[in-house]
């Protein structure tokens, strides 16, 4: 099943423009003015890739569920499990590693694609299974090349950072991706890659968020975190004390009061 975008009236110019959703907390009173923002610190997942259609149908096909996945259904299908794991947060605190956390999304998200039934089930085990193997490397390898290439025009104008809850190897994958690198090069210098394997903490731990403003230098009330889960970005960079926009990019959390945009292109145009 793929959802079209639907097409909304910009509220300050008048411009139509496809895919804008969520206007209401793209213009609301949530909104962070530019200048009040003097650095820009990015999660990976669900902001750079979401889950490859590819390996996810052949993960599954393995299993002897045939799914049709392109590159839009997956990404529907990523924000649509985003937004299950939001609304387990109604039970308490989501931990990502709980496995009935991801069941959540899993469903969530084969659900999207149109699995049901016995078929569903079947997908959600073999995902479960590729995730506790711990080979997910090639699942989360779809990259989101509108937000790529935005970020490097946000890296242009303000310094930049990434907090990733990861495996251990995201300087690896943002070097694999062409997201960034630390150091001069060819990609987009940030001052930091904070993996949470790497040092031991995990979103929404607040603590998490501290190597990355220490290496840029900023005040957390003026740097902003970029992510698109409310359970570890939303609430890890509040407790934090930094400002947050989720992308939601299916408006999903339209009954939230925090700041959300569509996708990194939005906030590059906001803040230029």
């Amino acid at each position: 099943m793929i959802v079209a975008s639907p097409t909304i009236r910009h509220p300050e110019n008048g411009a139509l423009r496809s895919g804008d959703v969520g206007i209401g907390a793209v213009y609301g009173p949530a909104m962070i003015s530019p200048d009040r923002i003097d650095a820009v610190v990015f999660d990976m997942g669900g902001v750079f890739a979401v889950p490859a259609p590819g390996p996810v149908s052949e993960l599954v096909g393995a299993a002897g569920v045939e799914i049709e996945l392109d590159d839009a259904a997956a990404r529907l299908a990523h924000y649509a499990g985003v937004a299950a794991l939001t609304g387990a947060l109604v039970d308490g605190e989501v931990r990502e590693t709980d496995p009935a956390v991801w069941d959540a999304y899993d469903r969530a998200y084969f659900g999207s694609a149109g699995l049901a039934g016995e078929a569903l089930g079947t997908a959600v085990v073999a995902r479960h299974a590729a995730r506790i193997s711990g080979d997910s490397a090639a699942i989360w390898s779809h990259v989101l090349v509108e937000n790529r290439e935005a970020f490097a025009r946000i890296s242009e104008r303000r310094p930049t950072a990434i907090v990733t809850n990861n495996n251990g190897t995201a300087e690896q994958q943002c070097l694999d991706m062409k997201i960034c690198q630390l150091g001069a090069g060819p990609l987009p210098q940030v001052a930091a890659i904070v993996d949470s394997t790497v040092i031991g903490i995990a979103k929404p731990d607040p603590a998490i968020f501290s190597p990355a403003l220490d290496a840029l230098g900023t005040d957390a009330g003026r740097t902003l975190y970029v992510g698109d889960t409310v359970h570890a970005d939303v609430r890890g960079a509040t407790a934090a004390g930094m400002p947050v926009v989720q992308l939601d990019p299916f408006d999903f959390h339209d009954s939230h009061d925090h700041w959300r945009l569509p996708d990194v292109v939005a906030l590059a145009e906001h803040l230029a």
